[in-house]
């Protein structure tokens, strides 16, 4: 992708906008923020005894912790290819620290670990007997549906483009092959299927908004990351001065929107026959990631 005779920043930030603002407005206009699951479908399930989903959820939310601390404190950082910002070309660089964890993979496995951890803490209120507040009603299950989507994005664009795309510019995919990456790419979409086949919680159709608004938030983040902290687009095809960005920054809004669309299809397939939706989640889980490095097959 090339840079035309004239910087598209303008145009892409307009069409951001326009998404952000349709979304916010939805969101405060449907009430969503405003109506609250029981406590039955946000603490308990069906499926397996309220101490087992209670382990399930804690164990998930203290190993997006454990990875994140790792990625940040790794004295021997990564290596990447990023877009560097000024020379408007791609370079490899080294990278150590809590900078790391600037990416929208770490973006996104954060907002897993948030989801798990209110989810995992009102099952342990559940559990003790107590009254699990609102607030935790409502987050819930729209940190799940926000989470799960966001997460296929990051799977489907690491496995269907990212990869093959750094093969094909000669660069080497083994930072994406590290423990931690897999974790971030692969687990985090099994953990994520296996969490929808356990939850009695629903997925709200008018939760779709808010993976957009997230995923809003990280284009602005990528932009003040880009021009005033690091000097470069971790994703070269977050560069939003580019002539296809505007184009770019709509496909993905809606690509992620239609991820949405997958899993609350998936969650009300759950509710009619779990058996049915266990080989759905099992399919689409095995189609879209990528745990083994297609390079070293050719080498």
């Amino acid at each position: 992708m090339e840079y035309g005779d004239r910087d598209k920043g303008p145009d892409t930030a307009i069409v951001t906008l326009i998404f952000l603002f349709a979304a916010i407005s939805f969101i405060s206009y449907s009430g969503v923020l405003g109506e609250a699951q029981t406590q039955e479908q946000v603490a308990t399930s069906e499926v397996v005894p309220d101490l087992a989903l209670v382990a399930f959820r804690v164990s998930c939310a203290f190993l997006v912790i454990f990875t994140l601390s790792w990625v940040a404190l790794d004295p021997k950082g990564g290596r990447d290819n990023p877009l560097y910002f000024k020379d408007r070309e791609i370079r490899p660089r080294k990278v150590v620290g809590p900078t790391r964890l600037a990416a929208y993979t770490m973006w996104h496995f954060a907002l897993l670990g948030v989801s798990f951890g209110v989810s995992g803490a009102a099952s342990w209120i559940h559990v003790s007997g107590n009254e699990v507040p609102e607030w935790m009603l409502v987050a819930g299950p729209a940190l799940f549906a926000t989470s799960y989507t966001c997460a296929i994005l990051v799977t489907c664009v690491i496995s269907f483009h990212i990869i093959g795309n750094e093969i094909q510019k000669g660069h080497s995919v083994d930072h994406l092959f590290s423990w931690y990456e897999i974790v971030m790419h692969n687990a985090n979409v099994g953990l994520l299927g296996l969490a929808l086949l356990l939850n009695s919680m629903e997925v709200d159709w008018r939760y779709f908004a808010f993976p957009i608004v997230f995923g809003i938030a990280y284009v602005a983040w990528a932009a003040i990351y880009a021009n005033f902290i690091e000097g470069v687009f971790i994703y070269d095809f977050m560069d939003y001065r580019r002539s296809g960005a505007p184009l770019i920054y709509m496909a993905l809004l809606t690509i992620q929107t239609s991820f949405f669309v997958v899993v609350l299809a998936m969650d009300r397939l759950a509710d009619w026959n779990p058996y049915l939706a266990a080989a759905v989640v099992v399919g689409l889980t095995w189609q879209i990631t990528t745990v083994k490095n297609p390079d070293q097959d050719r080498a």
